[in-house]
C-alpha cells in the first residue's frame, strides 16, 4: 500500500500548479471540452461554449471518523477528484434511495 500512496503523491507533485487566473486564461482544447462537460454534469455544473453556470454550495462542518476520512482522501487522490465531490455523490445517492 505504501508504494501505491507514494506513486499517487509523486503523480500529484509532478502535475503543474496553475493559479485560478492562469487556468481561466488558458485556451481550451475542443476534445477536452467534451470530456469536461461529461464530468461537470456529474459535479452539478452545466458547461456551455460561451457560459459556465455553477451551483451554489454551502460550507459545512461536521465530525467524521478518521478512518473514513483517510479512505475518502485516498479515493479522491486516486480518482483525481475533491473529497466534497465524493461526499456530494454519496449524499445524493442516499437521498434518492430514501426519499
Amino acid at each position: 500500500m505504501s508504494n501505491k500512496v507514494d506513486d499517487i503523491k509523486n503523480r500529484k507533485r509532478n502535475q503543474s500548479n496553475v493559479s485560478p487566473s492562469e487556468a481561466l486564461n488558458q485556451p481550451i482544447d475542443p476534445e477536452e471540452t467534451v470530456e469536461e462537460e461529461n464530468v461537470s454534469r456529474k459535479e452539478g455544473k452545466k458547461m456551455t461554449t460561451n457560459q459556465t453556470t455553477k451551483i451554489e454550495r454551502k460550507r459545512v462542518s461536521f465530525d467524521l471518523r478518521t478512518d473514513l476520512h483517510k479512505r475518502m482522501k485516498m479515493q479522491a487522490l486516486q480518482e483525481e477528484r475533491n473529497i466534497y465531490e465524493i461526499i456530494e455523490e454519496a449524499v445524493e445517492a442516499y437521498l434518492e434511495e430514501n426519499e
